[in-house]
């Protein structure tokens, strides 16, 4: 049977099983027929089977209480003793401009479509129009998951409203689909941090863990500079966040805040007012302590997307099927949303997808597409160039900014294949 040590836990195999279960058999009685077609063998083969799956059950039942071979329920289990909870679906979070009359409040949860395949949008907070006739602010997808909403396709205004006339879009952060057993079990390796002494550290995990957040990055300004090269002030930080509320995430920096700490932007409490001008991604979060009723301003950015073009060029040798071109363009989406190798226990490989302000190297598209060719024989890519539009292409890195994640469209995703 199954044997647990201080080096582990040991099963044995059918085989094994089958060995033992004879060798004892023919023991009691050399002449004991037990060929595998007679009554005597496969009742042997049976009682093997049973074993050999009892040892299965016990050395499972022994590796889902480990985080890095847990699966399923088991794991989620483990995330539940950490204070982590599994992530569902999220969904995809756009920045937007209102235009009216001077004053207008928008409400939260007011409904904006797109033109282009009519999902609904609704607002994350309060928007009131400034006197410029314009305002930002941000919009949540109501379909989970990976949602896109390019610039100037949120341009339905679902909640009609005295004085407000118009409302664009800028490029959406994206959704993910519900969390899987690989990514869950990285976030709650990072998630244990949560109760740490590092601001840095603990404040990104308590973050990382608020219902809805599907990215999370904190910066500091360590260096001697009165702002570094990411305009963070001196001794301050930057939380960018993609996905959850405005509330929550105030709430959780709050919670892992070091007072005297400031963040970009920075808010003034004592004057009201913006000390660094917020941008289209600039949030303010009014929070009240839970314990002490203590009140503080919480200042982040929302990501957003950037969106990536790529051309890439494939020479045919031999049979490509027919939508080769469909085939690497839904590569090259899945490696950039953490799914390309779902599933699979290939190493070696970045798994990762893109992280808020993450590089894009065009070497890194190769590999999606090579994946998609080592299918089908000897086919391989001739050319493969990367840029910020269709027509701005080239072998240059693209660096987002601190508040950007890259996104991949299959409309910005050119293939050509050269017979």
């Amino acid at each position: 049977m199954a044997q647990i040590t201080d080096q582990g836990i040991t099963g044995r195999s059918l085989n094994e099983y089958l060995g033992d279960i004879k060798e004892k058999t023919l023991a009691i009685d050399p002449e004991w027929n037990i060929d595998p077609d007679s009554p005597d063998g496969q009742r042997i083969g049976i009682e093997a089977e049973m074993f050999a799956n009892l040892d299965e059950a016990v050395v499972a039942a022994y590796r889902s209480k480990d985080p890095d071979s847990a699966t399923g329920e088991a794991l989620r289990d483990i995330g539940k003793i950490s204070g982590i909870p599994i992530r569902e679906a999220t969904y995809s979070v756009a920045p937007i401009t209102v235009t009216g009359q001077t004053g207008t409040p928008i409400p939260a949860q007011s409904q904006v479509r797109s033109r282009i395949d009519n999902t609904v949008w609704l607002t994350t907070a309060v928007i009131v129009i400034g006197v410029g006739q314009t305002a930002t602010g941000f919009a949540t997808c109501t379909t989970p998951g990976r949602v896109l909403a390019s610039p100037g396709e949120l341009t339905i205004i679902g909640t009609p409203i005295g004085g407000w006339s118009s409302v664009t879009n800028g490029e959406a952060a994206a959704g993910v689909a519900a969390e899987s057993d690989e990514d869950f079990r990285i976030r709650r390796n990072n998630g244990v941090s949560r109760a740490g002494s590092n601001m840095r550290d603990n404040m990104e995990a308590n973050i990382a863990s608020v219902p809805g957040v599907t990215d999370v990055k904190v910066l500091e300004n360590s260096s001697d500079s009165p702002f570094d090269v990411d305009g963070v002030p001196y001794t301050g930080i930057a939380v960018i966040v993609n996905g959850g509320a405005d509330a929550d995430i105030g709430l959780a920096m709050y919670q892992k805040h070091n007072p005297g700490t400031p963040m970009l932007p920075r808010y003034s409490s004592k004057t009201d007012t913006w000390v660094d001008p917020p941008g289209a991604n600039g949030v303010k979060v009014d929070v009240t302590s839970p314990v002490t009723g203590n009140k503080a301003v919480m200042t982040f950015q929302r990501a957003t997307g950037l969106p990536i073009f790529v051309a890439i060029t494939i020479q045919r040798e031999g049979d490509l099927p027919s939508n080769i071109e469909y085939l690497i363009k839904k590569a090259v989406i899945a490696d950039s949303t953490r799914s390309l190798f779902s599933g699979e226990t290939t190493t070696g490989f970045n798994r990762g997808g893109y992280d808020i302000g993450e590089k894009v190297p065009p070497g890194r598209i190769y590999t999606p597409v090579n994946k998609v060719l080592g299918q089908y024989g000897d086919s391989y890519i001739t050319s493969l160039t990367i840029g910020i539009s269709a027509v701005a292409q080239g072998l240059t890195p693209i660096q987002p900014t601190i508040a950007q994640i890259a996104t991949f469209d299959p409309d910005n995703i050119q293939v050509t294949v050269i017979p």
